[in-house]
């Protein structure tokens, strides 16, 4: 398969996860594209070695498609009248930023539990206090991009 096709799917995964709150199968995927599963499945696996997705370890499903994540996290955005949840505090800024609607960050203090939220208004952060904490530096963060 080629670039262009691997770039295809990305791209409908993430029209897909956006559309629905919801990340999508693999089968899904195919269907939409009218693409054979296996093809759908190698570009999964070809996205995720160019670091491009995160897969699950054992189905080889979607786990991440920064910043989306597909399974609950701490870091939940309302935005457009749907939820997403970011990987973390950085991508769920992400996600605000890229469904250019007006958003809601919801989570909490790692160390307290005191709850915190952003609110993003026409593409801006509204003022808030607090502070963001990134305890693994950026050059690390593939090194285990499920604990970062």
């Amino acid at each position: 398969m080629s670039v262009s096709f691997d770039t295809t799917v990305r791209l409908q995964i993430y029209r897909d996860f956006v559309d629905s709150g919801r990340a999508p199968s693999s089968a899904r995927i195919a269907a939409e594209l009218e693409s054979p599963l296996d093809d759908i499945r190698a570009a999964f696996e070809r996205l995720a070695m160019a670091k491009a997705i995160v897969l699950q370890p054992e189905s080889r499903e979607l786990l991440m498609a920064n910043p989306l994540s597909a399974v609950p996290t701490p870091f939940l955005v309302n935005a457009a009248g749907r939820s997403y949840f970011g990987t973390c505090a950085w991508d769920a800024l992400g996600i605000m930023a890229m469904l250019r609607a007006n958003a809601v960050l919801e989570t909490s203090c790692p160390c307290c539990g005191e709850a915190a939220s952003l609110e993003s208004h026409g593409g801006a952060l509204a003022p808030a206090r607090g502070v963001v904490y990134f305890g693994v530096p950026a050059r690390q963060w593939w090194d285990n991009i499920v604990f970062t």
